[in-house]
């Protein structure tokens, strides 16, 4: 049955068509044909009035984006200026130069106040502008996410994830990067984030999402660079200072970035969990205050036009972190009738580096067919070094383990996509992705009780090769179809080096069918169907041997045994203006999970990350973003109901639950911004896990002085409501327990603005869709 609807789904792509996406630029100027300092762009459709579009001009330069093939009307409006509309029927890209008449109203005493809208919602994939003074005062990538509908963070910050959807892949234009990239680039650097819920099968099968990142892009030439610097009182006082400037000569544009942080950061938590039958209960609470924290976050770009349609560009980034903290854990251990009181102090001396850099290149071939290939290495390299010492009923501490740990992992990716297009819109596309891993984890431990040694040398690799060809297009005016198919090939091999069997050596290849299908009900209505099929492959530091000393009973580890996650997904979206409700159904296989483990006889209980049997659950979700006046917000709600399984436990009946996100923001005056808004959660019962309700709220004041100093004020978590509590039994565990995050905060940001700026010598009549996307 499985492989007869794979068999219609690959039929259906055959047939499928989709609208193409063009761009619309140009350049603004006053009859003198100097530039207009800044405005608003905004795109409406021919056929209803409808809001499709918003951009700004700046420094007499605009452009939108991914608009597709119709009939348009394009709204001019500069403060002093009379207002210009053109009507467009847009089969191309477009590049426009409009000049503006001086408005005949004295306007010396009239204030405009408005504020452009910060979300845009496209059958529920949410734009997000990230040059919105609240987004871009924050100092970093992460807690710029945590402020985006629809996006959480996990307690430690280093994952993310979206509602009803998990991990998602995070691509920087047309490549993907890492959360460890993501976070080396500067905040001010970015232009928008999409959240894309149903990506195509251009996009790799590991991942129900995509985040979308665009970088700003600069239309004039001359010098500009952003000095930063944030100052924030959470448990511990943090330092964020950066720098990032750019410098644009014809065709050529550099960028760099250094940014430089002195962190105390905070981390606790606490749990108890039971083994009834080998009789142990334990109880403990860890302590990190403060770990000690150096972040270097540099990386520079170059951008070369070569033409108006092919360009190629080349992007470094380096990160660099440092860690020393000790870790105070205070532990209630019972074994049968031994009862002990142990407190262990960790010492830990931990470095993180990580370098990538990548190339890309664009050609046009044909006025119809389009090349993109693009190269990238990434290295990261952590080492660990840790000393134990246990203090068991106040007896006094005794040095337990010194540990020396060791991890590294190079990648290399390559990607080619070829776009065809022909007649009636339609459009082919097909392209190829190959990555190759290869990992090391070392650890050494000494055990001073019984003077030994134990030495473990794991590596791993990693080889993905995958071909994909989507065929899209309109049938009529009605029907929208975009369908694809995409094959991978993956193999996993890791052995111990002292033993000659391989630990892991698999091998599969796999099929990720995607299907879309949107009717145009009328003007301001559509139904979107999709269908997909994708799949979730662990980290590869979490299919490695490194561990971490918890407690006497207990340590954190990694588990070479995972095995990814297959998941399937049928979803509708129906969407009226720039609202959209939407349903979507997943089931998801080998779903894995955070849960402490015990096997008889062993002296000690494994947290680690576990291939749960089965998951399934149901998302209904209502997006509403409001847009008038000086006034802006971002509204959803979502009703979710999961249910995860496994043999080895019984499961709770689930209970449906609540997620709830508003941001609202007012322009008061033409430089002061405020918002305010939140999260919430309702108590969550997912079969196997029980999870607490949580209600977070954020509020934040921005003001520009001058027109080059920007200050913020920012108070976040505010209800002090973010810890994360859970409770589970599986394969005889019985655990509870709550992970504290250090989320409230008071900050006070100021960015200076400095450098010269004048307009370009040349002209781009027909600028590519991804000129925004400098890598």
């Amino acid at each position: 049955m499985q492989k007869l609807t794979l068999l219609f789904l690959f039929l259906l792509g055959t047939s499928a068509y989709t609208q193409h996406q063009h761009s619309i630029s140009g350049k603004i100027t006053d009859v003198q044909n100097q530039p207009i300092a800044v405005g608003d762009v905004l795109l409406f459709s021919r056929q209803n009035d409808t809001l499709l579009k918003y951009g700004s001009i700046v420094d007499g330069r605009f452009s939108l984006q991914n608009i597709a093939v119709g009939s348009y009307r394009l709204r001019i409006s500069c403060l002093g200026f009379e207002s210009v509309e053109e009507d467009l029927d847009l089969y191309k890209n477009i590049a426009l130069t409009i000049q503006l008449t001086e408005s005949a109203v004295d306007l010396d005493e009239v204030e405009i106040i408005a504020a452009k809208p910060i979300v845009t919602n496209e059958n529920g994939n949410l734009r997000i502008d990230v040059t919105n003074p609240v987004f871009s005062s924050i100092p970093d990538p992460i807690e710029l996410l945590a402020r985006l509908p629809n996006l959480q963070i996990s307690y430690d910050r280093e994952a993310v994830a979206v509602i009803g959807k998990g991990t998602p892949l995070i691509y920087l234009g047309n490549q993907r990067i890492s959360l460890e990239e993501l976070n080396a680039i500067s905040v001010d650097a970015i232009s928008a984030i999409e959240i894309i819920k149903n990506p195509s099968v251009k996009y790799e099968a590991d991942g129900r999402a995509v985040l979308l990142i665009t970088l700003r892009i600069s239309d004039t030439e001359g010098v500009k660079a952003n000095l930063y610097e944030t100052v924030s009182f959470r448990q511990n006082f943090n330092n964020y200072y950066s720098l990032n400037g750019s410098y644009k000569k014809k065709k050529m544009t550099l960028k760099a970035n250094f940014g430089y942080n002195d962190l105390q950061t905070w981390e606790s938590h606490q749990f108890e969990f039971g083994i009834p039958e080998a009789a142990v209960f334990t109880d403990y609470l860890v302590l990190i205050d403060p770990n000690k924290r150096t972040q270097i976050n540099s990386g520079g770009g170059i951008f070369y036009q070569i033409n108006s349609d092919d360009y190629f560009s080349a992007n470094a980034t380096v990160r660099l972190q440092t860690d020393e903290f000790t870790i105070d854990t205070d532990t209630f251990l019972r074994q049968e009738l031994q009862i002990d009181n142990v407190i262990t102090k960790t010492k830990n001396d931990n470095t993180k580096d990580f370098v990538s850099g990548n190339f890309n290149y664009n050609k046009k071939l044909s006025s119809n067919s389009n090349v993109f290939t693009g190269v990238q290495y990434s290295s990261f390299i952590q080492r660990l070094n840790t000393k134990i010492s246990n203090n068991f009923n106040e007896s006094g501490f005794e040095r337990a383990q010194d540990r020396e740990q060791k991890y590294r992992i190079d990648v290399l990716a390559y990607r080619f996509d070829l776009v065809g297009k022909f007649k009636n819109n339609m459009k082919f596309e097909f392209g190829s992705n190959f990555s190759y891993a290869k990992a090391n984890a070392f650890t050494n431990i000494l055990f001073f009780e019984s003077n030994s040694m134990a030495n473990t040398d794991f590596d791993y690799s990693e080889k993905n090769l995958a071909g994909y060809a989507q065929l899209s297009g309109n049938i009529g005016k009605k029907i929208n179809f975009n369908a694809g198919l995409r094959l991978e090939n993956n193999t996993v091999r890791g052995e111990v080096e002292a033993i000659d069997i391989p630990v892991v050596n698999r091998m599969n290849t796999n099929l990720f069918p995607k299907v879309m299908l949107n009717f145009q009900i009328d003007s301001t209505k559509n139904l979107t169907l999709n269908y997909s099929r994708s799949i979730e492959r662990p980290n590869y530091s979490r299919a490695s041997s490194i561990s971490s000393f918890i407690n006497p009973f207990l340590e954190g580890a990694g588990n070479v045994n995972l095995r990814p996650t297959f998941a399937e997904e049928l979803s509708a979206n129906f969407q009226v203006k720039n609202s959209s409700l939407s349903i979507n159904y997943l089931r998801r296989k080998n779903p894995m999970f955070f849960t402490i483990g015990y096997k008889d006889n062993d002296d000690m209980a494994v947290l680690s990350l576990r291939n749960l049997q089965r998951e399934s659950g149901i998302d209904i979700a209502l997006t509403m973003p409001v847009s008038k006046g000086s006034y802006t917000s971002n509204n959803s709600v979502t009703l979710s109901s999961r249910r995860i399984e496994d043999k080895n436990t019984v499961s709770k009946s689930a209970k449906p639950y609540l997620y709830f996100f508003t941001d609202h923001q007012f322009k008061i005056g033409k430089d002061t911004t405020i918002s305010f808004g939140g999260w919430a959660l309702t108590k969550r019962v997912q079969g196997i896990f029980e999870r607490n309700a949580m209600v977070v709220l954020n509020s934040t004041i921005t003001k520009t002085f001058f027109d080059k100093l920007h200050c913020s004020l920012r108070f976040n978590d505010i209800t002090g409501a973010m810890n994360f509590e859970e409770r589970y039994s599986i394969n005889g565990v019985n655990a509870e327990g709550v992970y504290f995050a250090d989320a409230q905060e008071l900050a006070f940001s100021m960015k200076y603005t400095f450098g010269k700026i004048k307009d370009p010598n040349y002209k781009n009549k027909d600028v590519d869709e991804n000129l925004d996307r400098i890598q």
